[in-house]
């Protein structure tokens, strides 16, 4: 090599002190940040390297060229802000943060009825409804204890400044422990008013009356006030402005909330019907609180009631006849913030939000799924799989780190670490009921009739028997069956009947035992069923062989059926008279006491309220329509099997020999309404 080579060469491979080696380009964005609305925030990209130039987008439409802008979000959400750097060379890099934009929160912490609880010391208490227990849980054990000392059913619980538990039945009470199992104080709530969800905010309990629809207000322990706001209120939260209830079964052109104001409506969706989304009245309602105290979080069940081949000459489908949704609506201005339809859910239930308001969890109990989201847009951000049977209740722990999950029907409290929603491991779990109440094939027979993940019941996790049976009872809306070779049929309520102890189910009394319902798990739901192909084909008709003794799982949903043997107290007194007149208009021709029905001598009866909507029975000719039982009936509005009577003074007007005068259909009514 020639020395002026070997120069050159030394030239390119010796440092230069005077020319130090490039930085290499990195972007850094620093950590995420979170900050109230109309707080400024510093976006910091100090901690980059080799940049002659920075670009902030703050994820608003707001951009800034500088390193370190200072901003002001005016609107709260889960924002990205991203950071983009370029190097001498021309070269970029960017990088990323979360900035939690969330609503200021409110200054008293609003408050939302639910089945769990967490007391001072840290502990989380709950309910298990159906098996009086009040349960208390940590880390290292669960306590059972007995809730309702006269056994009626445990609805709702508070922690603070005691352990509340409110307690259903026929006479029903808030009831006041320490912390711990000695009894304090009982205070009384009106008689047969079917209490169904308890707060506890700023000194006060709210109890919802979803029997006599009001609002009790207990004040200084033991002070009750009521207010009346409508029919079914029952999940309860309460904000700024006061309390805001739920209709849990809504009318037909749309849901219904009680705000402090008056009304809150929840329009009908519109739709269109498609394989993400129906349409649907917005039914069967739950709430929660935003910690802004003026949101309030709605889920439920669209239910597709404008669908079908009489009303729109389109058959109902297994992803066409419910579907769940979540919505925001702001209180103050009823204005709706988002609705959001779930895909492959048919009923959304349980929620809480965050403690800064940003995320919403969500419960699906019949798919054991709990789904994360944005709870500005309602978008999916997460979700916890395999979280228990029957969901009734979440709870976040102060930080929102730690997620409890009531899985009421696998009797077990569940805590989650939600700190990394990509992973969401169980930290652990708890059995909730020492002594089982329920015999093991009601129990089984429970979790089925409440289940739409196992595809031998549902396709997809959208049918369920409890979508349109809450618990046994209807979901007060009108179906179109016509697809099914049946009419319009008005969701009919299965408590008190003991299945088929009063006779033939459905309007048409097309079933002659529970475990014919194989015929809609294989049809609608479109499961591929509880009994073997084998099995069905001994028995694969309505009121022919039998399919009793055929399936252990079938048997067992028929015996869950059939231990709903009590119907709801009605809150009304019998009027002077009514009994009489209801013997002497002919009434128990067709409702004789004590079932008020003759469906067990399986004849059925046209009053005068057959129309050209009503049609088949078994896609044969309608002979007439199985007597319903008037138990109950206060509490089953609309009425008749169209659904075409609002009242019960429309209901008996519609019969041909009704009673001519007013004044003796309003006693009838009275009567019956007091069953």
């Amino acid at each position: 090599m020639s020395p002026l080579a070997l120069g050159a060469l030394l030239a390119c491979t010796t440092p230069n002190p005077d020319r130090p080696d490039p930085v290499e380009l990195v972007a850094d964005a620093g950590p995420a940040r979170t900050v109230p609305v109309g707080v400024a925030v510093k976006l910091d990209g100090s901690a980059s390297t080799g940049a002659v130039e920075y670009l902030w987008d703050a994820g608003d439409g707001t951009t800034y060229a500088t390193r370190a802008p200072t901003h002001i979000y005016t609107t709260p959400g889960n924002r990205t802000a991203v950071l983009r750097v370029t190097g001498e060379d021309g070269s970029t890099r960017t990088a990323s943060i979360r900035v939690t934009v969330h609503p200021r929160l409110a200054e008293v912490p609003p408050a939302t009825a639910g089945t769990l609880a967490l007391d001072p010391e840290g502990r989380v208490w709950g309910l298990v409804k159906d098996a009086n227990v009040l349960f208390t849980a940590s880390a290292d054990a669960s306590v059972p204890i007995v809730a309702c000392l006269d056994g009626s059913e445990p609805v709702g619980l508070t922690v603070l400044p005691r352990v509340s538990v409110l307690c259903g039945g026929d006479a029903p009470k808030l009831v006041h422990f320490p912390y711990g199992p000695n009894l304090v104080q009982e205070v009384p709530l009106p008689a047969h008013s079917r209490p169904s969800a308890l707060l506890h905010r700023d000194g006060d309990w709210l109890v919802t009356l979803a029997a006599t629809g009001q609002i009790a207000r207990i004040r200084n322990d033991v002070e009750v006030t009521l207010t009346d706001v409508g029919p079914d209120p029952r999940s309860l939260v309460e904000g700024t402005d006061g309390p805001v209830a739920a209709r849990f079964r809504s009318p037909a052109d749309g849901g219904v909330l009680y705000g402090p104001d008056g009304v809150l409506p929840l329009p009908y969706d519109t739709g269109p019907d498609s394989d993400t989304g129906n349409r649907g009245v917005p039914n069967l309602l739950t709430l929660a609180a935003s910690p802004d105290g003026d949101t309030v979080f709605v889920s439920g069940t669209l239910s597709n009631t404008a669908r079908g081949t009489y009303r729109d000459g389109q058959d109902l489908t297994f992803e066409t006849t419910v579907r769940a949704f979540v919505s925001a609506v702001d209180v103050p201005t009823g204005a709706r913030r988002f609705r959001r339809q779930l895909d492959d859910q048919g009923h959304a239930g349980p929620m809480v939000a965050s403690p800064l308001g940003n995320l919403l969890y969500v419960a699906f109990p019949a798919t054991h799924t709990i789904l994360v989201l944005d709870a500005f847009t309602g978008e999916l951000t997460g979700s916890l799989l395999d979280v228990g049977r029957g969901v009734d209740g979440l709870l976040l722990s102060p930080d929102g780190g730690t997620l409890y999950v009531n899985a009421a029907l696998d009797r077990e409290i569940r805590a989650y670490d939600v700190t990394d929603l990509v992973v969401s491991p169980l930290l652990w779990s708890w059995p909730t009921v020492d002594v089982e109440p329920l015999a093991p094939d009601v129990l089984l027979g429970k979790r089925l009739f409440n289940d739409a993940r196992d595809t031998r019941i549902a396709m997809s996790g959208y049918v369920s028997c409890s979508v349109c049976h809450p618990d046994g009872d209807h979901d007060g809306q009108v179906w179109d069956f016509t697809g099914r070779g049946e009419g319009l049929r008005n969701t009919t309520t299965l408590l008190g009947r003991a299945g088929t102890g009063m006779g033939p189910v459905h309007w048409t009394g097309n079933f002659d035992e529970i475990q014919d319902f194989e015929h809609d798990i294989r049809g609608p739901f479109q499961g591929t069923g509880l009994m073997t192909d084998a099995q069905f084909a001994q028995a694969d008709t309505p009121l022919g062989p039998p399919k009793a003794g055929l399936s252990a799982d079938l048997d067992a949903l028929a015996a869950y059926v059939a231990s709903l043997d009590q119907t709801p107290a009605s809150p009304y007194p019998a009027p002077p008279g009514g009994d009489a007149l209801f013997a002497a208009s002919g009434c128990e021709t067709c409702h004789p006491p004590p079932l008020f029905t003759d469906s067990a001598l399986d004849v059925r009866h046209d009053v005068g309220t057959l129309t050209a909507a009503s049609g088949q029975r078994l896609g044969g000719p309608l002979d007439g329509i199985d007597t319903p039982t008037l138990l109950g009936a206060w509490d089953t509005a609309p009425y008749l099997h169209d659904g075409s009577a609002a009242t019960l003074e429309d209901a008996i007007s519609a019969h041909v020999d009704a009673p001519a005068d007013p004044a003796e259909v309003t006693l009838l009514a009275d009567y019956v309404r007091s069953l």
